[in-house]
């Protein structure tokens, strides 16, 4: 493979449940920047040097969850210029401050995101998570979890993980992934927990797994998967397809 081609797409929705929407996404410089906002789609085509995409789900309820969110995205975004593989410990430590200032702000209300990043650079991809947001790489059919999710098992799956965590509790460590180099053909996914708690692994790899599909068409059946099951929560996605 002589050069990158690279085709992404995002979709935010609110879910057939929920009044608002709590997530958020970021494609290469793009995210949904007014929080009020409950159903987004996004596609990306253009040629980058580094490609950086991410996906994160707040929380807190009365609108302290799309807040953080919002800043987790906008913070990265001060970072697209720079290598995120270099300075991601510095975004993390930014975006967790920003997130905690808020909480300062609204007395303390506890609200806080995850977040899930894909980076791509020089034929090779690597993923970094907080919190249970997740990124999954297909190729050949066969569906890989990158990520890692931070939750207690034993307490109902409650996140031991999130921006928005104040240093004097816990040192946040996002789990890193193995470095990937690419081939044509590879899928990559990036999803809040309202796709991977509605909807099934087998599901899922069937439709990554389809070939002449574009990542707008991808990212649509999956968000719809989501839907027609319920759409009890938030759902966002990222399809990021290599050609």
């Amino acid at each position: 493979m002589s050069r990158l081609k690279i085709e992404s797409a995002a979709i935010t929705h609110v879910g057939s449940v929920r009044d608002n929407n709590e997530d958020n996404y970021f494609v290469n410089g793009k995210y949904k920047a007014d929080s009020n906002i409950n159903t987004e789609a996004f596609a990306d085509k253009k040629e980058h040097i580094s490609y950086t995409y991410a996906v994160c789900d707040g929380m807190g309820g009365e609108s302290y969850g799309e807040l953080a969110s919002l800043i987790a995205v906008a913070t990265l975004a001060k970072y697209q210029k720079t290598d995120i593989r270099k300075t991601i410990n510095d975004y993390i430590k930014n975006a967790n401050e920003f997130i905690c200032d808020l909480i300062r702000k609204n007395n303390k209300r506890k609200s806080g995101t995850t977040i899930a990043l894909l980076n791509i650079q020089n034929k090779t991809a690597i993923s970094y998570n907080i919190g249970d947001s997740r990124v999954y790489f297909c190729r050949k059919g066969r569906l890989y979890l990158l990520s890692e999710d931070h939750v207690d098992k034993q307490s109902l799956n409650k996140l031991t993980q999130y921006l928005g965590i104040f240093d004097s509790e816990l040192v946040i460590e996002p789990f890193v992934s193995q470095e990937i180099k690419l081939k044509k053909g590879d899928t990559f996914l990036l999803c809040s927990d309202g796709l991977t708690d509605m909807v099934g692994h087998e599901d899922i790899v069937e439709v990554l797994a389809q070939k002449n599909i574009t990542a707008t068409v991808c990212a649509k059946k999956l968000a719809g998967l989501s839907q027609n099951k319920g759409g009890r929560d938030n759902v966002t996605v990222i399809v990021i397809k290599v050609s």
